[in-house]
């Protein structure tokens, strides 16, 4: 039985069932477990899919789970006969591995997606975990599981998939809760946040990012989508992070890294239109060609000890506007 990202989700939530020791759990209440999970409101998981995701995992070819029923006042829940068995403690079986590395070797495949850039690595990695079941923990993924609004990657990944027209209800930081009637076209993380970018109903000319961790509920409409004109490939090469301005032009960034920072920028452009040159052994002069933004406001700030901003002067006095009000916090 082939393992999808689905599946293995379900296979997770009904061992979370299993091994709780007061919980009872009937079918029904199990099929009601894995919809919540997969955020499934109509037509969701069927029986039948439940039954047969049991008897994987009861299985050989699964985790050979000790998954019993239980009678309790006239019904039927399922429980691990042993509270200790998890299939996270058990090894990944040959059969599992295999559509593990199937998967790899497809996402190997995909070339040009800004969702799959810079992913290769991450895939031989889990590559060679795919074929190394003994393999003891060496690495870690920069994620923060307390990062508000993720819940709603997987309902606007589907709305974008399927062209569907979402209401979303929207509260800004500094601004009163609204409603947007809202065409989601693409869906990026940036900086651990996840924004959505698409059309507002009422802004038509306009592209709209929304931070998901602002959004406090979306629901699906029936009106008809609009597919903006875009190529998500290209749209974030003039900038650093999520905001970008339509009529701003496109300026030449110059500053001068001092140090040890001089080092590593020279190892970690901040973007991919950097230019840089030695001055000395510890100066670098480095050039960017982006638009103005709050996000390259921000990443220069986090190294303002060791950079000196030579142009363009509004960025300069803008700099130097925030450096002053830093020292203000102080005084």
């Amino acid at each position: 039985m082939p393992i999808t990202k689905d599946s293995f989700l379900r296979y997770r939530v009904l061992d979370k069932c299993f091994r709780n020791p007061v919980g009872r759990y009937s079918i029904q209440d199990l099929i009601d477990k894995c919809n919540e999970a997969l955020s499934f409101k109509e037509k969701g998981i069927s029986l039948r899919t439940i039954r047969m995701d049991i008897a994987y995992m009861r299985s050989e070819e699964g985790w050979s789970a000790p998954i019993k029923a239980y009678r309790w006042e006239g019904g039927v829940y399922y429980r691990y006969s042993d509270l200790d068995f998890s299939i996270e403690k058990k090894p990944l079986t040959d059969e599992q591995l295999k559509y593990i590395q199937s998967a790899v070797d497809a996402l190997g495949t995909i070339d040009g997606l800004p969702q799959f850039k810079g992913m290769d690595n991450s895939l031989a990695t889990i590559g060679m975990m795919a074929y190394n079941t003994n393999a003891k923990p060496c690495f870690g993924l920069d994620y923060n599981a307390d990062v508000e609004g993720t819940a709603f990657i997987r309902p606007l990944f589907n709305a974008i998939q399927e062209n569907t027209v979402m209401k979303i209800t929207y509260k800004p930081f500094d601004e009163e809760t609204q409603d947007f009637i809202y065409h989601p076209q693409f869906l990026k993380q940036y900086n651990g946040r996840w924004f959505v970018f698409g059309m507002e109903q009422n802004h038509p000319d306009q592209i709209w990012n929304l931070a998901l961790d602002r959004i406090q509920n979306i629901e699906s409409t029936k009106l008809p989508y609009t597919s903006l004109d875009i190529d998500w490939k290209y749209y974030f090469d003039d900038i650093i992070g999520v905001t970008n301005l339509d009529n701003a032009p496109v300026e030449k960034i110059h500053f001068l890294v001092h140090g040890k920072t001089a080092h590593y920028l020279y190892t970690k452009p901040l973007h991919s239109s950097q230019h840089r040159n030695w001055v000395d052994d510890n100066t670098l002069d480095v050039t960017l060609d982006v638009k103005l933004n709050f996000e390259l406001e921000q990443v220069l700030l986090s190294y303002a000890p060791f950079i000196t901003i030579l142009g363009p002067q509004e960025l300069v006095d803008k700099h130097k506007q925030l450096l002053k009000q830093a020292l203000e916090q102080y005084q």
